[in-house]
């Protein structure tokens, strides 16, 4: 049985970290940096996308739209490309080579061709070779570094949480200078060149073929098989669930805060940008932490905290909607936003300890995720129309509370022991 909470000594630990040896701590760190790009274009493309509504005439719904098509297309990538993944273990340097380089590519064609039809495809496209990175890269990380998986996972978050703080400050600054188009064709070759880093030094990052473990000998069945076998567990489905309500709620903050700014509070671009990135820069920091501490103090009873203290924090902004409260208060968001995300990717290889699915794992979560929030965008561009688009801070709010009682049927919360999630 695997153990998620690992109670060994700090120094037992580093011990260890040096015993692997120096490539093993290169490849992860080289992966925790180049996830930074990826996440240029996730945060970026939401500050560039109320002046796109804008000169394009897209409302709401529309808006809506396009986000359900990125989550629904990022699903069904990340559900097949774990899977693929765990059976091809050897192609892992290639495909997150190519995960990075189509994702720039998709978000050129938007760039090239501003129109409404083609932006949908393309954004589709490049919501699935995006998606396709966190299977490879969070499995590699799991593999490599067990022990210590909630912490290292998180510092993966956290770099990704550097491109999210970075890029809508900067887009926010360009879109002063250059049309929103512009911004997407200069940002391409940053993302081509990581791709072509990615293939000169972690092409045979996942070894050889005649290396391949346990996930590329067996059958496509039995891979499935043992998939299914997981959901049979009850702390599995409700770290399911939780993780697919949080990105709801996640998703309605990040989607709708820029337009509200820009339509019902009408800051200009580089404003935006900084409330964007407020929603992200502290979590560099306290991400990683929330990662150490689930690796001491148990998953579940550290998601809990998170998502309760979320639900009181975006409740609040019902109230206080505006001026220095609302800046402090998305601030104050920050300081938890996506760290349950990377928890229950924690979580979840806790449970797949010694499978060799961990890719499968990541790809179920990110699917999972995004199915949940797939209609959500569109229900939400529909309320908005009625009821203006400030209703998101409720509609969030209500989704985190949700969160935050499912996440009390996850191990150790209600014991007050610190108990693994496991099978």
């Amino acid at each position: 049985m695997a153990q998620a909470d690992i109670a060994a000594p700090v120094a037992l630990e580093e011990k260890r970290d040096s015993q692997r040896g120096q490539s093993d701590l290169f490849v992860v760190w080289a992966l925790i940096a180049a996830h930074t790009m990826q996440h240029v274009y996730t945060r970026g493309f939401l500050v560039l996308l109320p002046f796109m509504m804008e000169s394009l005439g897209i409302g709401t719904i529309g808006a809506g739209i396009m986000e359900a098509i990125r989550r629904i297309t990022s699903g069904i990538a990340s559900v097949g490309g774990g899977v693929l993944t765990d059976r091809v273990q050897h192609l892992r340097g290639p495909i997150l080579a190519g995960s990075i380089g189509l994702m720039g590519f998709g978000y050129l064609i938007i760039g090239v061709f501003p129109n409404y039809y083609v932006i949908l495809i393309a954004l589709g496209f490049a919501a699935a070779a995006g998606s396709i990175w966190h299977p490879p890269a969070l499995g590699i990380i799991s593999q490599r570094f067990p022990e210590r998986r909630g912490y290292y996972i998180s510092l993966h978050r956290s770099a990704g949480n550097v491109g999210e703080t970075v890029a809508p400050a900067v887009f926010g600054l360009l879109l002063g200078i250059i049309a929103w188009q512009a911004v997407l064709w200069g940002v391409f070759p940053l993302a081509f060149g990581v791709a072509v880093l990615i293939m000169v030094y972690l092409r045979n990052i996942g070894g050889s073929k005649q290396q391949m473990v346990q996930g590329g000998q067996r059958s496509l069945g039995a891979q499935l098989g043992a998939i299914g076998n997981l959901l049979r567990y009850r702390s599995f489905v409700a770290l399911l669930f939780v993780g697919g309500v949080r990105g709801i709620a996640d998703g309605a903050v990040m989607l709708w805060l820029p337009i509200y700014l820009r339509r019902e509070l009408e800051m200009d671009a580089w404003t935006i940008g900084l409330y964007v990135s407020l929603l992200t820069a502290i979590a560099i920091f306290t991400g990683p932490f929330f990662g150490r501490l689930s690796d001491t103090w148990g998953r579940g009873r550290v998601i809990f905290l998170i998502m309760a203290c979320s639900t009181a924090i975006v409740t609040t902004m019902i109230f206080f909607n505006d001026g220095l409260a609302l800046a402090g208060l998305v601030a104050l968001a920050g300081v938890f936003m996506f760290s349950v995300n990377s928890l229950t990717q924690a979580g979840s290889m806790d449970m797949a300890e010694g499978l060799n699915l961990e890719g499968s794992m990541i790809g179920l979560l990110w699917g999972v995720n995004a199915f949940f929030g797939a209609l959500s965008p569109i229900a939400l561009g529909f309320i908005t129309n009625w009821y203006g688009v400030g209703v998101f801070f409720l509609y969030a709010s209500i989704f985190y509370a949700i969160g935050t009682a499912a996440a009390l049927l996850l191990p150790g919360v209600l014991s007050g022991r610190s108990e693994a999630i496991s099978r």
